[in-house]
Order: structure tokens, then sequence, then C-alpha cells
């Protein structure tokens, strides 16, 4: 009895301690399973942001350097222009490269013979550079002593402190020529119109004193013949404008009664000179080029009457007639500068004159039997003597040009951008014998910068 128990006890007692085994065993291989597969996404997971991180700094990079060449870029090109800047004050604008170029020779890997020559070789250089850059110096410094100079209420009106100035500009224009006639009491009308310019230009000024390239690129595609030359110049007190304009493609109608008939480009060709003169009053407040060039700036707003004359000559060439008209008048008119803000300035301005001399005719072609030329005829009549009759057109009042200007202008930091318009209108003859208006416009837009 004794062995059977003891023999029970200890298989009872083998048991238990297999299974705990047993347990404890599965306890430890899921223990390890466990810490396996968290250890295993951890290593995932760092991978994958060594990845991600890896990918973000090779985009970084990428996105870095274009930006950083064109910084190091911009910074190298500023260092140049304040060492310009310092050597043309000093009065060595010419001089100012011989450091740099000193400096890449000894860098060279050429032998110190080479050097030494190249030395002597841009010593005498200097020389000469230096006898210019005297002249250069002397006058700058007039130029910045004009520049300067306050002839006018800096409360009002003020300097840019930059020296350069460059402008783009497109500028578009068109003129029109309206004639009215009446003969044996039938009014006969005509309208032409040249086709529209439009070019583009650049301006470069240094301290007020500036030169401007302008180009049509229809012209240089072949598709416009006409022709126009332009020259402004504003000042505080005083101002001009110059247009010549030759144009062969007038086209529109006339109107003889109830008869209308086309006008073809090529049956009319002008040559056209305009000048516009003005002189304002309230010249140490109000600022004429503030709005037009943009070499003063308007703090206040300010106006000015003005005193202006103009003259207007042109040369109308049609089949059988010719039409000559010099007109010169003189007026007085207003001008008025708006600032909206430190940044928007609004000008609006009229000049009308009236005309105190004129110097107006008309030439018609006949033949000797005295009939008037007619299209085609020419050719019929070649063994017939041509001969011109002149007629001198009448004065009739008031007969008078009229300047108008209006500009817009936005500016922020050292750049700026708006638009101006100049119209011209005149008029000139009798409507008994012939009378002559013309209309010319110009629309300008332009960006520009300081530095």
């Amino acid at each position: 009895m004794i062995y059977t128990f003891t023999n029970r006890m200890g298989n009872i007692y083998n048991t238990s301690s297999v299974r705990l085994l047993r347990a404890l065993l599965l306890a430890t291989v899921l223990l390890f399973a466990t810490q396996n597969t968290i250890l295993a996404q951890q290593n995932d997971t760092i991978v994958a942001q060594q990845k991600e991180t890896h990918v973000d700094k090779k985009k970084q990079k990428k996105q870095k350097k274009p930006h950083s060449k064109f910084r190091r870029w911009l910074m190298r090109t500023d260092s140049l222009r304040l060492q310009l800047r310092s050597s043309a004050d000093r009065g060595q604008m010419l001089q100012w490269s011989d450091s740099l170029i000193i400096a890449e020779i000894n860098k060279s890997k050429m032998s110190e013979k080479k050097k030494q020559r190249y030395i002597k070789h841009l010593t005498k250089i200097q020389k000469r550079l230096a006898k210019y850059d005297r002249k250069l110096f002397w006058g700058d410094s007039l130029l910045a002593a004009n520049y300067h100079k306050a002839k006018y209420d800096t409360a009002y009106i003020g300097r840019p402190d930059a020296r350069w100035t460059i402008k783009f500009r497109g500028n578009l224009s068109g003129a029109d020529v309206r004639t009215t006639t009446v003969t044996d009491g039938v009014e006969n009308r005509s309208r032409v119109t040249a086709d529209c310019r439009g070019t583009l230009s650049m301006a470069v000024a240094y301290r007020g004193l500036g030169l401007g390239v302008a180009v049509n690129p229809a012209k240089f595609a072949g598709k416009c013949k006409d022709f126009e030359y332009n020259l402004n110049s504003y000042s505080n007190r005083y101002g001009f404008d110059v247009v010549f304009l030759s144009s062969k493609t007038y086209h529109g109608y006339k109107q003889a009664g109830t008869q209308r008939i086309d006008i073809h480009k090529g049956q009319i060709s002008q040559n056209a000179l305009n000048l516009n003169f003005y002189y304002a009053f309230n010249y140490r407040r109000f600022s004429f080029p503030a709005a037009f060039s943009q070499s003063y700036i308007q703090k206040r707003s300010a106006g000015s009457w003005m005193i202006g004359a103009s003259f207007d000559g042109s040369k109308t060439k049609l089949s059988d007639m010719t039409i000559r008209l010099n007109e010169f008048a003189v007026g007085a008119g207003y001008a008025y500068n708006l600032v909206l803000s430190r940044r928007l300035l609004l000008h609006l301005s009229a000049l009308p004159t009236l005309t105190i001399y004129s110097h107006d005719y008309t030439k018609n072609r006949t033949t000797a039997e005295g009939t008037e030329e007619t299209e085609g005829k020419e050719k019929a009549d070649e063994g017939k003597e041509m001969k011109s009759v002149r007629h001198n057109m009448e004065y009739h009042f008031p007969s008078a040009i009229i300047t108008g200007r209006a500009a817009a202008v936005y500016s922020w930091r050292n750049k700026f951008a708006g638009a101006t318009a100049v119209y011209n209108y005149s008029v000139a003859g009798d409507e008994d014998h012939l009378q002559v208006r013309r209309n010319k416009w110009r629309v300008r837009m332009f960006f520009g910068f300081r530095f």
C-alpha cells in the first residue's frame, strides 16, 4: 500500500512538472516571438523614416541648389555694383576692375615673368584710364551738382536717391484727318485714318540725363510703312514735345452730297510735324516730369497755370491736289498732380492755343486746257503740259491747336509703373474753301526701376 501510494504520488508530481515546464517554454517562445515582431516593426519604421529623410534631403538639395546659386550670384553682382559705385565716387570708375584683374593674375599658375609682364602692361593702360576718369569725374560732379540743386519746395517735390533709371515702354499712336469743303452749294466731307503704330522702347537715364531707343516690330515684318519720331523733354519749369509723322496708310472715305467714295491705302501720303512747348509758373511745387519722365517725385498734390506755344505743319498729297498747312499758336492752360497716396500719382492737363500766324494753301494740278487731272488720266495726257494752280486758304476764327495730357504712376520700393497719354487737336482753314481738322494721339505703358 505504501509503495502504491508513493508510486502514484510520483506520477502526479512528474505530470505536473511536465505541464509547468511546457507552459514555461510556451510562454518563453511567445515572449521571444512578440519581441522579435516588435523589433522588426521598429526596424521597418526606422528604415522607412531613414528613406523618407534621405528623399527629403535630396529634394531639399535639389530645391536649394538653384536658390542658393541665384542668391550667390545676386550677392556677387551687388558687391560688384558697390565696388563700382565706390570707385566712381573716388573718380576711378574706369579703374574699378584693376584690383580684380591683379588678384586673378596673382592666383594664376603662370610664371613670375609672365605675371610681371601682364602687370606692366596693365600699368600702362591704367595711366590712360586715369586721364579719362578725371574727365568723367568732372562731368559727373557737374551733373550731381545740378541734380541735387534744390530749385523747388522739398515739401512738395523730391529727387530719387538712385543715380540710374532704366525703363521699358510700350507705345501706341494714331492719327486721322477730316476735311470739309463747299462747292456750288454742295458740302463735301472726307475722313481718313492712319494705321495704329506700336513700338517697344527702352530708356536709360543717369542723374536725369537719359537716352532711349524704340523699335517697331511690324516694320521689321514689313507690315507697316509709316514712320514716327518722338522727342520729349520735361522739366519743372518748361518742356517740349516734338512729333514727326510720315504716313502712307491713310484710308477712309469722301462724301459729296449723297455719293460716298472709299479711299484706299496708298492714295494719300502725309508728312506732319507737331511741336508743343509749355512754361509752368508754379514750378517750385508742381512737377511735370514726376508724371511723364519719373525723374522727380511729387510728394504732395499741387497744380500750376501754364503758358505755351504750338506749331503744326503738314504736307498732304492726294491724286490731284497737295495741301500745305503751317500753323503757329500761343495760349494758356492748367495742369494738376493729384497724390492719392505715397505710391499713386495722377496727372491731368490741358493747353489750348489760338493761331496767330498761318500759311496754308492748296495746289491743284491741271492741264493746259484747264481741266483738272483725274485718276488714270495722266497717261492719256502725256503730250499735254501740266501746271499747278495755287489757292491760299482763308483764316477762320477760331483756328486753334489743343494739347491734352494725362498720366498715372504707381511706385513701390525702387520700382515704378504706369501709363501716359498725349492728345493733339488742330483745326485750320474755312469751310467755304477748305477746312482741315487733325487728331493725333499717343498712349504709353511703362515699367522701370532705379538703382
